[in-house]
């Protein structure tokens, strides 16, 4: 009996054992030195942590971002721009460039390489002279990207990040400027995630420039992150150090934006909450079974006239922390009791935390909802959802579907037993045909053996009574 309860006991510590290493998580955000940070969801948006992300600071070369993004909207990377006097002759002492000189012609497409990989402010001041004409127009083109991105608490003064103190963004405005550049900005990740870049020789420049990027995560160095794809750096002694970096691991893209920070500490930072986050946060989904539909009257004057039917068109996925489940949630329907005829119709859902917690930030974010407008003799609800009967139309003919499919899987599945079944039966019954004629055959040829076996014992028989004159009996023969 000892025996066996040590068994039992050795292989519960070996199952425990077995529980992979991804079942333990951290439970506390991890400790920073730069002063305000945050981590953004690229898909989605959503913020999973933060510390001070909506202070205003100055971001120094990370305003090379949104300088890219007005650049490739509006420009084409093969298009030439001559350099102007007052673009390569502005800077001030020590700034960093890559000594491009007055009338010297390149490519739009060099610019950009010179300003994202070697954070050349001069390379920064063509862009913005090559797409706005003049460098105020182009700073003017990036504050009105930065309003319909959602970047209110940002102002840019100049397009490569030198001090200004009325050039400021936050690090939530950075990665929501970010996230719009990887996500709709066609060739941007090009120029994110480019390490080394060559210029050719130009008009005025006889040798090729080489240079290669400063953000030291995703090349080899003492701070490469596996999965990192891409980033930018700045730095001004007003600004400190300050970075923005993307990693994707396991179909989650990350973005880390770390301000007023020191030179190493800003990797440091960003590698400790890309791994907290990676570890600990995982996909929780919200079908739409777990959300509402709402029915919304219109009205034309105070006469109702029609009903908007809100409803959520596909599940919502957000990022939870690991501590955390759907039961943590809390939903919040951003609608009006009712819509005036004609009026925008931007109904969204709200998702947060029910209590604030230490492991993540609390709000999760907006998601948008599906509507559509019905007129009141034809708006016909599910009593019990609220939803359209459009969907619960689309779910019968999905079901429809399925089962005539399933009919003709079934149908040609019979056919095909039949036919199995069929060809069992025949070569059963060949079969039976073959051991019979066999068998007859072997009968046939046990009959004629016992012949020849009778004939040969006569012969021999025989033969004996004509030597001996006896037969078999032993008497003579007479």
């Amino acid at each position: 009996m000892k025996r066996f309860l040590a068994m039992i006991l050795a292989l519960i510590t070996v199952l425990a054992l077995a529980v992979p290493a991804s079942a333990d998580y951290a439970s506390k955000i991890p400790a920073t030195s730069c002063e305000v940070w945050c981590v953004m969801d690229a898909a989605t948006g959503q913020i999973l942590v933060e510390k001070g992300m909506d202070k205003q600071m100055f971001p120094a070369s990370i305003t090379k971002i949104m300088s890219c993004i007005i650049a490739l909207e509006n420009g084409d990377p093969e298009q030439l721009h001559t350099m102007s006097y007052d673009s390569c002759h502005s800077l001030p002492a020590g700034s960093t460039y890559i000594a491009l000189t007055e009338e010297e012609v390149l490519k739009l497409d060099d610019l950009l390489y010179g300003m994202m990989v070697a954070s050349a402010n001069d390379a920064a001041n063509g862009v913005a002279e090559c797409i706005g004409g003049t460098a105020e127009q182009f700073v003017q083109m990036m504050n009105d990207k930065a309003k319909e991105i959602g970047a209110v608490n940002t102002h840019f003064v100049n397009a490569n990040g030198l001090h200004d103190d009325n050039h400021y963004t936050t690090a939530y405005d950075m990665a929501l400027i970010t996230r719009y550049a990887l996500n709709e900005v066609e060739g941007f990740r090009k120029y994110w995630s480019e390490d080394y870049h060559e210029i050719a020789p130009t008009n005025k420049q006889p040798e090729t420039r080489f240079f290669g990027t400063q953000h030291s995560m995703f090349v080899t160095s003492d701070f490469y992150y596996e999965g990192c794809n891409g980033g930018k750096l700045g730095y001004t002694e007003e600004a400190n150090h300050t970075s923005v970096t993307s990693a994707e691991r396991d179909g989650k893209e990350l973005i880390c934006v770390t301000m007023n920070s020191q030179k190493y500490e800003k990797y440091e930072d960003t590698i400790a909450l890309f791994d907290y986050c990676f570890d600990s946060f995982q996909t929780v989904t919200l079908s739409k079974r777990d959300l509402q539909g709402f029915k919304i009257p219109v009205y034309n004057g105070e006469k109702q006239v029609q009903e908007v039917l809100i409803y959520p068109d596909n599940g919502v996925d957000v990022l939870l922390h690991r501590q955390y489940t759907a039961d943590d949630l809390h939903l919040y329907y951003d609608l009006p009791e009712s819509y005036l005829f004609g009026e925008t119709i931007a109904p969204t859902l709200r998702v947060s935390l029910e209590e604030p917690g230490s492991a993540m930030y609390q709000d999760l974010g907006a998601y948008p909802l599906q509507f559509s407008v019905n007129d009141l003799e034809d708006a016909v609800l599910d009593a019990n959802s609220g939803l359209p009967v459009k969907e619960r139309g689309k779910f019968w003919r999905i079901l429809g579907s399925f089962f005539k499919w399933l009919f003709l899987i079934t149908l040609a599945l019979s056919v095909i037993f039949v036919l199995l079944i069929l060809v069992v039966r025949a070569r059963k019954k060949a079969l039976r045909k073959k051991r019979r004629r066999s068998r007859n055959a072997m009968i046939a040829q046990a009959q004629r053996d016992a012949k020849v076996r009778s004939y040969t014992l006569n012969e021999e028989e025989r033969r004996r009574t004509h030597t001996t004159g006896r037969s078999s009996s032993g008497r003579p023969k007479r």
